[in-house]
């Protein structure tokens, strides 16, 4: 039998990764923010004052293009970032007032798209899946040597 690209787990998964996100991003369509700006922004959620080299490292994004995320969040005032004394070249991001209101708003809207993408699927299925794909996550990491 020939090889089926569409029978195949990781073109499955692409397709609906794509899927995903467009849904997502139509969630974040009214509030001006992209997908990436949220990512940052939850995560300093969970984590403020964390340096950009971590964080970086925390939303898999290069540190130029964190950068232009940061510098954009900035101006939308979500975000500040305040220099070391130990070094002046680093900067420690934070998570503003507004900021921590927007991620609760836009992750409960998040919350929803979710639920609708799971719709009709047993929890215990959809903990298995999440099982799976971090398992997976993990051995390309290790064979990425990351």
């Amino acid at each position: 039998m020939m090889f089926d690209i569409n029978e195949q787990m990781t073109y499955m998964v692409y397709v609906m990764q794509k899927r995903m996100r467009r849904q997502m991003t139509m969630a974040l369509d009214r509030d001006d923010i992209t997908l990436e700006q949220f990512v940052v922004l939850y995560n300093l959620l969970n984590q403020d004052g964390i340096n950009q080299k971590n964080l970086s490292h925390k939303v898999d994004k290069d540190q130029a293009t964190l950068a232009r995320i940061l510098d954009i969040l900035e101006i939308k005032g979500y975000v500040v970032r305040k220099t070391t004394e130990k070094d002046r070249r680093a900067f420690l991001v934070f998570i503003t007032d507004p900021g921590k209101a927007k991620v609760k708003e836009i992750a409960r809207r998040l919350g929803h798209v979710h639920d609708r993408i799971v719709q009709d699927i047993p929890p215990e299925r959809v903990e298995l899946f999440v099982d799976l794909i971090k398992q997976m996550n993990e051995n390309l990491a290790r064979q990425m040597g990351e």
